[in-house]
């Protein structure tokens, strides 16, 4: 009974010795691998994202809102930690003020440049956001269904995702 003690303390001693061994090593206690953007890059990517969204859909812009917020994730299991910021958006089309886009960009590139962060955004959400957010949104909160009549901004906007070939992005969000 004693050598089974004593092989099942070793095997205890040799789990938690490991545990203890991860739990430092872990990013949480090396948590200076990310650097915050400053308040300058933060307005540079505040004033870059309007114009490319103009130069996308040929048309007017106004930002509502804007939000950088620091984010720190947990990982319970093995304490690593994730570090990063999101930029949060509100930007309203000037020419159809139902479209009303309500986005955010994550930014996980390095304090250097904001480069990769745009160039991220225009090639991964910057095609879907008026069709795909803007009226999908609108029709969602306004409850549309199949039957109701649409207005003339709805038309107008429909129009618009036919003829950039984005009718698929908000045709279910009022035919459900």
């Amino acid at each position: 009974m004693k050598r089974f003690n004593l092989i099942l303390l070793v095997f205890i001693y040799f789990l938690l010795s490991s545990c203890l061994s991860t739990v430092a090593t872990v990013s949480y206690f090396d948590r200076n691998k990310y650097e915050e953007p400053t308040k300058e890059q933060q307005q540079e990517v505040k004033k870059a994202i309007v114009p490319i969204l103009e130069k996308e859909y040929k048309q007017p812009f106004k930002l509502l809102s804007f939000d950088y917020k620091h984010k720190v994730d947990f990982d319970g299991r093995d304490l690593k930690t994730t570090e990063y910021g999101k930029y949060y958006f509100k930007v309203q089309a000037v020419d159809n003020p139902i479209i009303i886009m309500n986005f955010d960009i994550s930014d996980f590139a390095t304090k250097e440049s904001i480069k990769p962060l745009i160039d991220s955004f225009k090639k991964n959400q910057l095609n879907g956001l008026y069709c795909g957010i803007g009226l999908v949104d609108h029709y969602l909160n306004t409850k549309r269904t199949l039957n109701d009549k649409l207005t003339p901004e709805e038309i107008k906007a429909n129009n618009y995702c036919d003829s950039i070939g984005q009718k698929s992005k908000y045709d279910n969000a009022w035919t459900r």
